[in-house]
């Protein structure tokens, strides 16, 4: 099977190249927002629950409304000083003073697909002389990466994703 000159010179030559990115979810720790530990430092963590489950596992769309962003769990986590009477001191709150048992990184966002490609084809003019065609598509699916969720857990948005990290097609 031989194809006439136009036709060969119109369908032959093409290259594609697909290039697809795969990126575990970033690592982030919870804070609890305020100082349970009384150092002045603001790193404190919260207590994880046992038995309750962290992640919320619903399907992540890019569309408005905070049920569609939830990825943690606020029941999971409580702060050190949780159902302490106030005023907290350390002879009637066992958290007094402590820095919450969640480790630091100890909890990973949502991974990231991006699908890049490329159509070229080398249009040869004279002996040294090419033409060059290139068309390159980023994000070419055009699927959202959603950012890690909010982490500080006195946070109205506590759990929640509300942004995306990665831009639109281009």
């Amino acid at each position: 099977f031989h194809l006439p000159r136009y036709e060969s010179l119109l369908l032959n030559g093409w290259e594609v190249a697909p290039l697809a990115h795969i990126v575990s979810g970033a690592p982030f720790s919870v804070s609890s927002g305020q100082d349970n530990s009384f150092t002045g430092l603001g790193t404190d963590r919260p207590n994880q629950i046992p038995g309750v489950p962290v992640y919320i596992h619903i399907a992540n769309r890019s569309l408005p409304g905070a049920a569609n962003r939830g990825y943690l769990n606020p029941l999971a986590f409580a702060q050190v000083t949780a159902g302490c009477p106030l005023p907290l001191n350390p002879l009637t709150c066992p958290g007094y003073g402590t820095y919450g048992n969640v480790g630091r990184n100890s909890f990973r966002g949502l991974p990231a697909y991006q699908f890049d490609a490329e159509v070229s084809r080398i249009f040869p003019i004279h002996e040294r002389l090419n033409l060059t065609l290139r068309l390159e598509g980023f994000n070419v699916l055009n699927h959202p990466n959603f950012s890690t969720p909010s982490a500080t857990l006195n946070s109205n948005t506590f759990g929640q994703i509300s942004s995306i990290s990665n831009a639109a097609r281009v």
